[in-house]
């Protein structure tokens, strides 16, 4: 009998051993992963930092990460970023980025667009003609297929234009507001 509870105790603690050492075994190893990515990740922001100084051609500092708000610690790897060493280094960046003008690219007022050329007669009879189809469905509450294609054929006319952006528009707000059933046969509206 005592061979036995022996053998169980025995069994039992080899497992619970195994079972520990695997544990230990993926924590480690999730570990090591975590290590990497983090090496992949200062390796990355280097190669950009080195890019950013080549295009706007900013000096380096003799201490070479501190010109990017990275303290020395960090940079070297001995040492982990906190939040606050994160947002410093965002901020950092952000002014850099702003001193030399890269973020300043997209700032410009947008120039008012060029107005669009007039119609052509063809052009405004196929406005006409797809107005007053888009008056049809919506005053019926229900557009099929068929509509769809007839609209779509009108519209083809007006690449782009503003006219055929207001018709589809109207089709929009008349199916939100439940005045407007399309068709489950269609692909899409005009």
């Amino acid at each position: 009998m005592t061979a036995h509870v022996l053998r169980t105790g025995l069994l039992g603690l080899t497992s619970a051993l195994g079972s520990a050492m695997a544990c230990w075994l993926a924590m480690s190893q999730g570990q090591q992963v975590q290590d990497l990515r983090m090496q992949e990740l200062s390796t990355e922001v280097a190669a950009l930092r080195r890019a950013v100084q080549a295009i706007h051609h900013v000096p380096s500092s003799p201490s070479g990460s501190s010109s990017a708000g990275i303290p020395p610690s960090l940079a070297s790897g001995s040492a982990r970023p906190t939040a606050e060493d994160l947002d410093a280094i965002a901020q950092r960046m952000a002014t850099l980025l702003t001193e030399s003008g890269a973020l300043g690219m997209g700032s410009r007022e947008a120039e008012p667009p060029a107005p669009a050329p007039a119609l052509s007669q063809e052009q405004r009879e196929s406005v006409a003609r797809a107005g007053s189809l888009v008056e049809q469905v919506v005053s019926s509450g229900r557009m099929t297929a068929e509509d769809v294609l007839e609209i779509r054929q009108e519209l083809s006319h007006l690449h782009g234009r503003a006219e055929a952006a207001e018709l589809r528009r109207k089709l929009v707000v008349a199916i939100n507001q439940n005045r407007l059933i399309p068709s489950d046969q269609t692909d899409g509206l005009p």
